[in-house]
Order: structure tokens, then sequence, then C-alpha cells
């Protein structure tokens, strides 16, 4: 027993620190001059929130390179930009829609080349739980922005963890609502995931699809940062920004009302693509650790490596216990 604890906990050590004080100071030189107890107030302070480097982590490929490839791996959704090797015997898929179907779902989409859209194994469809669908159990699973897509969070991590073996884990790219097209939405919180698990939501609501439609803006993670670094000096900045954004769009949602009110019904019975979620490495971490602290899942944060200056994802390993 104490044999398997401490191999348990070698391959826990193998993840990079979230934190290490000298990386810190090392890849930021305008910091070389501070000693220990200056460099972690000012990470406190002002380096998480700035994006600065502070591990070995510096992108996805990194945090995908931590991933051992000769693992049973079950990858979420990786459409036509798999991010495992679904050619390896070892690696699995699973989706929503049959591989026919999202052809045909995205044959119009400029940014997806269908011919490239990945088989998939194993088809959601209206089964609630994966352990239904999927006869095995994996070492890993991996999912890239998946999460913010999916109904309801803790239906979907009691799902992942009814087909990971005990002690393994659930690697995933979360896309930082603050730098991507969701920066103008309202912060996803507790209530609302809990909310979606009680209503027993399995669907895309329609203030997901509209949201969505109406109050998306551009994906440019460069020019989200440099709104935020602008934020700091003034917080106005952001402020009216937003209000200037909703203002904008109050006649065009004036003008599709009939739309808009068909959605409500049509989103009922048709499942409609969305993002569900919208999410910042601290407030993913909180949510997570209350469902995982009162029982609602059995998934807790190994690791998180928060948002990059530049970058629009953050990244986290979740270890079933």
């Amino acid at each position: 027993m104490n044999k398997q604890v401490n191999l348990i906990k070698k391959i826990i050590s193998d993840f990079p620190e979230e934190f290490n004080i000298e990386i810190y100071k090392n890849k930021n030189p305008h910091l070389m001059n501070m000693n220990l107890k200056e460099l972690n107030d000012h990470f406190n302070f002002y380096g998480y929130n700035e994006g600065l480097p502070c591990n070995n982590i510096n992108n996805r490929y990194d945090f995908i390179k931590l991933i051992s490839q000769d693992k049973n791996i079950l990858e979420i959704g990786p459409l036509c930009f798999p991010c495992m090797d679904v050619k390896r015997d070892n690696v699995y898929t699973i989706d929503y829609f049959s591989q026919e179907e999202l052809k045909e779902n995205y044959k119009n989409d400029p940014n997806v080349n269908i011919n490239k859209i990945c088989k998939v194994n194993y088809v959601l469809k209206d089964k609630v739980k994966y352990n239904q669908i999927i006869p095995k159990i994996f070492d890993v699973c991996f999912s890239s922005h998946n999460i913010e897509h999916v109904p309801c969070i803790i239906t979907f991590l009691n799902n992942v963890s009814s087909i990971l073996k005990d002690n393994s884990y659930f690697f995933l790219c979360i896309p930082d609502y603050r730098y991507c097209f969701d920066h103008l939405k309202e912060q996803s919180n507790i209530f609302q995931v809990l909310n979606s698990y009680y209503n027993k939501q399995d669907k895309p609501s329609a203030v997901n699809i509209l949201e969505d439609k109406y109050y998306r803006t551009h994906n440019d993670s460069n020019l989200h940062w440099n709104k935020f670094y602008n934020s700091i000096r003034n917080i106005f900045v952001s402020i009216n920004e937003k209000e200037h954004f909703i203002k904008n769009k109050k006649n065009d949602i004036i003008k599709d009302i009939e739309s808009i009110k068909e959605m409500y019904e049509l989103s009922k019975n048709t499942y409609i693509d969305s993002h569900c979620w919208k999410f910042s490495p601290v407030s993913f971490k909180n949510i997570i650790e209350i469902l995982y602290e009162t029982g609602f899942i059995d998934l807790k944060i190994n690791r998180l490596y928060r948002t990059l200056k530049g970058s629009n994802e953050f990244y986290v390993i979740l270890e079933k216990n």
C-alpha cells in the first residue's frame, strides 16, 4: 500500500509547479534585483494578473507534453483540431455528434476543414452518462476548449470521472473569457452552475445562444490584454467599452425580436452549440473547489497554470481522487 501511495506522489510531483520563484525571477528581467519576499509579493499583487511567466508551462504544447502518449486516452470533441494522436490505437474520441453530422454542421464554417474532422469513436446524442456508451476505463482524459460548451458542468465532470481510473487525470485547456470573444459577457458563478444541475440542463439555453450571437466581440487576445493594461490605469476604460458595446446592440435586438422569441422555443428541443460558461482561472478554481468540497464531484484541482500575457487560455489538471 505504501509503495502505491509513494508511486502516486511521484507521478503528481512530475507535474511542474504552478509558481517557481527562480523561474519567475529569470523570465522577468525587470525583477532580477528583488529578494525572495519581494518576488513573492510582486507575483501576488502584480505578476499573477499581469500574466507574467512563473513556471515551465509557456503554452499549450508544453501542457500537452505532460501527457504520457502510451496511456489509454480519451479526447473530448477534437473536431478537426486533435491535440492527441488520434491515429494511435490507444487514443479514442467522443462527441455529441457523429463524424458525418459534424461535417454537415460545419460545412459552411470557413474556420473548419470538414475533410479533417476526426473519426468519433463514441457518440453521445441524448445519452446522459458516458459509461452507458463507453465500455472502457481510461488513464487520461483530455479536453481543449470544450468545458465552456457543456450545458451542465457537474454532469459533465461526473461523466468524465465515470470512465477514468482512480488516481488518474483530466487535462483541460480552457478559454479565459477576459481575452477571447466572450470578453464583454458576465463571468459565470457557482449558483449558475448549481442551477443548470438542478434544472437538468442538457442543451445550451436560449440565453447562452443569444448571448453568443449578440454579445460576442473580437477574438484578438493581444487587443484584450492591452485593454486590460489600460484599465489598470483607468478603470473607466473597461466600463465604458462594455456599456458602449451593449448600447450599440440595442437596435439589432429590437430588429430581431421575433427570431429571438422563437429561439426560446427552439432551444428547448434542439441542441445549438454555444458557449455556456465564461471562466477566468480564479473563478474556475473557486467553482471546482466548492463542487469538490461539497461532494458534487470527485475531481479536484491538481495543477492550474493561469493565463499568460498575450494568450487566451489557461490549463488545468483535475485528479480523480
